[in-house]
């Protein structure tokens, strides 16, 4: 069986794990072809989970980029930083680093001025594809952009 575990936790503005925030693990067999086994997402310090603490992952681009050989990656979903995903025991915890938005007023500025690109705008900030479009996502959601 060949098995990835990756944990999914938001850092503080010193860059160290928030211990405060939801921390999300995400077990993929890839024995079979890649399939999420489990999901895991936990409130930390009993504090609960409101909807917009909640991380937004691309679960669809995870689990392709650690499918051996995969071929449904193309180079605008491809974070720009190396990335190494080797397989780990389920005992093993390696947070995966969380990639706080800019301010508000930046990324509107920045999507705007990149003709409402995400890709692009992936590119400006140095991540990935999945992260800039949640980060578009989310600001249509509150109505910062159309």
């Amino acid at each position: 069986m060949s098995e990835y575990v990756i944990v999914i936790t938001p850092t503080g503005s010193d860059g160290k794990p928030d211990p405060t925030g939801p921390q999300t693990t995400v077990r993929v067999d890839t024995t079979d072809g890649p399939r999420i086994v489990e999901l895991t997402v936990r409130a930390a310090g009993g504090t609960g989970l409101h909807n917009r603490a909640l991380p937004m992952v691309d679960f669809d681009l995870l689990v392709r980029a650690i499918s051996p050989g995969s071929a449904a990656l193309n180079a605008e979903s491809v974070p720009s930083a190396p990335v190494s995903l080797a397989p780990v025991t389920p005992d093993e915890d390696r947070p995966r680093p969380y990639r706080k938005m800019p301010e508000t007023e930046v990324v509107v500025a920045a999507y705007e001025e990149l003709d409402k690109s995400v890709g692009a705008v992936a590119k400006r900030f140095g991540v990935p594809r999945h992260t800039a479009q949640a980060w578009v996502g989310r600001l249509r959601k509150q109505g910062h952009i159309d």
